[in-house]
């Protein structure tokens, strides 16, 4: 769980830390590469919750 907060955490400071200072952002340009970051992410958190 805390690996949870500490990504959120992390996530929201680099996508505001880009806004801030006009850096294009760090994340897939497509809908799919993003999705692969969605489900890498849920196969790195679901097994602590199934476990």
């Amino acid at each position: 769980m805390m690996a949870l907060v500490a990504g959120s955490i992390l996530g929201l400071s680099v996508g505001a830390a880009c806004r801030w200072f006009d850096l294009p952002s760090p994340t897939p340009p497509t809908p799919v590469g993003a999705l692969l970051v969605v489900a890498m992410t849920l196969g790195y958190v679901l097994p602590d919750f199934i476990h």
